[in-house]
């Protein structure tokens, strides 16, 4: 089985071109796209690198090993795309000694893993170090600390619009994974939640809560698919045959699951860990929302500022109604999914063709 492992990883790297050599590809066309963060954030660079390829850029990703043999292109292939292999402080250590000032810009997708007391301008003057006039651009996924500090710039990127004490920022989404296969509606409805488990958690003990309710009101044709570390010890018996536990997935098999869902759960809460993703933050069970177009079961007080409604989602106002919610969407047709569908693809395209048009005229 480690063989064939091999194999697979093996083929999936020289299909896309990827370079195990020490020069780090780049010309005077060249967007250099660096996500230094070795356990989050991955997700969004096939985004951000797409938004590249489209106006017209070569773009060689710096990833960590482990994210891309775990397939995170494994859905995305471009002759402009180059693929490289390697750690932050390696990638650091690189930069240092050799020069890449020869590069059209340089898109590092996780700013905060990189700086010391929010001192963006620092990083900035890093990276442009070796040419003056190299753009040079940020990503923040938590804008609190800086704006707090007095130290975000304007011109950093966030995943989408912020709302913090008035902060400016330029939102772009990355949502693009690939050649991925948008799915009609199951027979049996397909609810798939990403994130840790654990039995002390209000989200999963909710999931739970509603199944079994579900169960007890004849309510069977569906199933919750879990992805995320962790693991439930105390799983009602009646409900087991409805909960299918995945654990920690590879992006290609969590691509492969999320192909075959049919709504992404979430369960937020009013509290500073989830109310973050409504105000100085986001989930990245978003992007997947959009790259998927998988309609979103959510609370409806977090709905509004990532542009979703009953048109394109399911919205509930309490854990009491998260019941009804998933009632309504397991009841759903396959023609009103569709609908749903539809609305949410046409936000996702205004929303594509608006974060491309902000990397732009941030490049220009």
């Amino acid at each position: 089985m480690f063989n064939n492992l091999n194999k697979y990883f093996n083929q999936i790297l020289l299909s896309l071109k990827t370079k195990f050599d020490e020069k780090i590809p780049c010309n005077e066309n060249t967007f250099i796209v660096a996500e230094l963060c070795s356990k989050s954030h991955s997700e969004i660079v096939p985004g951000f690198c797409k938004y590249l390829l489209d106006l017209g850029y070569d773009v060689t990703a710096i990833v960590h090993p482990d994210r891309i043999k775990e397939g995170l292109f494994c859905r995305f292939k471009d002759d402009k795309l180059t693929l490289y292999p390697m750690r932050k402080k390696k990638f650091l250590k690189y930069f240092n000694k050799h020069n890449l000032g020869l590069a059209k810009g340089i898109l590092i997708t996780t700013a905060g893993k990189l700086l010391k007391e929010y001192d963006y301008e620092a990083a900035y003057n890093f990276f442009k170090k070796q040419n003056d006039n190299q753009k040079v651009m940020l990503v923040e996924h938590e804008i609190k600390y800086g704006i707090d500090k007095g130290t975000l710039p304007k011109n950093i990127i966030t995943l989408r619009k912020m709302d913090y004490k008035n902060a400016e920022t330029v939102p772009i989404n990355p949502h693009y994974f690939g050649n991925i296969k948008i799915t009609s509606k199951n027979d049996i409805t397909n609810f798939v939640t990403i994130g840790k488990i654990t039995d002390i958690k209000k989200n999963t003990n909710l999931f739970i809560d509603t199944a079994c309710n579900l169960i007890k009101n004849n309510i069977t044709n569906f199933k919750i698919t879990v992805i995320g570390t962790g693991n439930i010890k105390h799983l009602p018996e009646e409900i087991k045959p409805y909960i299918d536990i995945k654990g920690h997935l590879t992006f290609s098999d969590m691509y492969n699951e999320l192909e075959k869902a049919d709504f992404i759960l979430t369960a937020y809460e009013d509290k500073p860990d989830h109310i973050r993703y409504i105000t100085t933050g986001t989930s990245g069970a978003f992007q997947l929302v959009y790259g998927f177009l998988k309609p979103v079961i959510i609370k409806d007080n977090f709905a509004p500022i990532n542009e979703f409604n009953n048109e394109n989602s399911i919205l509930y106002s309490d854990d009491k109604d998260f019941y009804n919610a998933m009632v309504r969407a397991t009841n759903l047709t396959s023609q009103e999914y569709q609908i749903i569908q539809t609305n949410l693809k046409n936000y996702v395209d205004k929303l594509y063709n608006e974060s491309k048009n902000n990397l732009q005229n941030l490049i220009n």
